[in-house]
């Protein structure tokens, strides 16, 4: 629940917190995971959507064209057998980097706002989609910072964006793992669900209502560093 109260909070769905959990637990299995994962990244990137988009967080034409490449992209990378570790590393590195560059370290912290161009929503969308089924994510990990960097939207558009991308890969992801005979949910995943789905709602109210778009980056930058942290280790 608190991993779903701090992924809401900046439009995130959670999957790769979940993912750690599950792995430090011991308690699913390996072919549990993704789509366990991905179930519960539907539930609260739904909820942290709705609240960023009830408060006119959003931006159509940004989503519109990451989707356009990320749906398909998602529902080959979840057809995918994964091998060994080399994503999470590949992963967990580029997470580090990212939170850097937010808080500041690297220098600035992201480009001039502009508007997101053609060809780099459908590369973006792309890639991104295709990496979201192929770990179990919903890809709005790596899309938050990548929009903040490139300056293709302010922190709460970014949130909300991110949100509604989530949801849409966390889909096909799961539709990927159902037509390659992957699917396969833990029993308590109900009980999870109910869980994920209260810090969700906290969550959301929470960044989209009463923390400042600065408030919000950082915590950003605390979400990706955890994450990072979790991949690396495991």
């Amino acid at each position: 629940m608190v991993a779903a109260v701090l992924y809401a909070t900046v439009g995130h769905g959670g999957a790769s917190s979940y993912l750690a959990i599950f792995a430090l637990s011991g308690e699913v299995s390996p072919q549990e995971m993704r789509a366990s994962a991905l179930v519960l990244n539907l539930i609260v990137s739904a909820i942290s959507f709705i609240g960023f988009r009830t408060k006119n967080h959003f931006d159509r034409r940004t989503f519109g064209l990451l989707i356009i490449t990320s749906v398909p992209a998602a529902f080959v990378g979840g057809l995918v057998q994964l091998p060994g570790n080399i994503y999470q590393i590949i992963l967990g590195i580029f997470l580090l980097m990212a939170a850097l560059k937010i808080t500041g370290i690297f220098g600035r912290n992201g480009s001039k706002e502009k508007e997101m161009s053609l060809s780099g929503g459908l590369i973006s969308g792309a890639i991104l989609g295709f990496i979201s089924g192929v770990i179990g994510i919903g890809g709005g990990i790596i899309l938050s910072p990548l929009l903040l960097l490139f300056g293709w939207a302010p922190m709460k558009t970014t949130a909300g964006v991110s949100a509604a991308f989530i949801f849409v890969n966390s889909a096909a992801g799961l539709g990927g793992l159902f037509t390659s005979n992957q699917l396969f949910l833990h029993p308590k995943l109900p009980w999870w669900a109910l869980l994920v789905l209260a810090g969700g709602i906290v969550g959301s109210i929470t960044g989209s209502r009463y923390l400042s778009g600065r408030q919000v980056q950082w915590m950003l930058a605390a979400v990706l560093l955890t994450a990072s942290v979790k991949l690396l280790l495991l």
